[in-house]
């Protein structure tokens, strides 16, 4: 916008110039160099004007290449959150059918015998249990993404690795699989919530998916400029077709198994929110039948 002031003000004293110029010679004092003058002058307005014409359509041009980009980008954005909030309502209403459905079973007697009413009373604790996790998940999600502040502190990172083993001994134990943690003594800058609610969806997702006998590592180090926190399982791996897709929202690598072994789809894309909050990238190398490693990778360097 400056240069466009600077040529239209360049384009009027030329302008002016002209105009005094030819008025002289209007008034019989022309001469042939001031007939070269006014020739001059005239051609560097027209320049000029021709320099400004340009710079604002240049500008309009950006303007508008602006305004498309962001309303296309407001549209994506629509269809996606109209995209997740139908298949909210899809997750929602399945555990939701199954609980009032065994619900009303039990109020009405059509589950007459024992074994009949205690089946139903599993039922329904279960699916209430997995509409509650999915429902905190879509609370801590829309948290994350409401940006709220990101605290700033120091967090001993095998600390943090021996605490999430402790915290999810029992899970593991109950799925038969080994949980370890072998993480070097460093520290990072970071917010110890966001790094948690990594971390524990890996964890998790690697119990869920990993079978009986199975082996679960979590390991942590200095890799170059970055500071790695990585788990490692021997579970059941990630055809390349859906590595693309696993941080999208409800998305699911096999809906049968994943609400068998109750999870909501949100797990990862929570740990992408959160990752994006602490200014790191998370990567992940899997094979079908080989096992799966997810690694969050923090930018700054460790201090010790």
């Amino acid at each position: 916008m400056p240069d466009r002031l600077a040529s239209l003000r360049a384009w009027l004293l030329a302008a002016m110039l002209a105009t005094a110029v030819v008025a002289i010679g209007a008034g019989g004092a022309l001469t042939g160099g001031l007939t070269v003058a006014a020739l001059v002058a005239g051609v560097l307005a027209i320049v000029l004007a021709a320099e400004a014409a340009l710079a604002a359509t240049l500008v309009i041009r950006t303007v508008r290449r602006a305004s498309d980009g962001m309303a296309a980008q407001l549209q994506q954005a629509d269809t996606e959150q109209n995209r997740f909030l139908a298949d909210l309502a899809h997750e929602i209403a399945t555990p939701l059918s199954a609980v009032s459905g065994f619900a009303f079973a039990l109020v009405d007697q059509s589950a007459q015998t024992t074994a009949e009413r205690a089946e139903a009373a599993a039922i329904v604790v279960h699916e209430s249990e997995r509409l509650q996790q999915l429902l905190d998940d879509v609370r801590h999600l829309h948290r994350l993404e409401l940006a709220e502040s990101v605290r700033q502190e120091r967090v001993d990172v095998e600390v943090l690795c021996a605490e999430t083993v402790r915290r999810f001994r029992l899970a593991a134990d109950h799925a038969q699989v080994t949980l370890v943690a072998c993480a070097e003594p460093v520290s990072v800058i970071a917010d110890p919530r966001l790094l948690d609610a990594v971390v524990n969806n890996f964890v998790s997702n690697a119990i869920r998916y990993t079978p009986a006998g199975g082996r679960i590592q979590i390991r942590a180090g200095q890799h170059r400029s970055a500071t790695v926190i990585a788990v490692r399982d021997t579970g059941m791996g990630i055809a390349p077709r859906h590595l693309e897709r696993i941080f999208d929202r409800l998305y699911r690598v096999d809906e049968a198994r994943d609400r068998a072994t109750g999870g909501s789809g949100l797990g990862l894309a929570i740990a992408r929110r959160a990752a994006q909050s602490l200014g790191a990238t998370i990567e992940v190398d899997s094979t079908p039948g080989g096992g799966s490693e997810f690694r969050l990778l923090l930018p700054s360097p460790s201090a010790a």
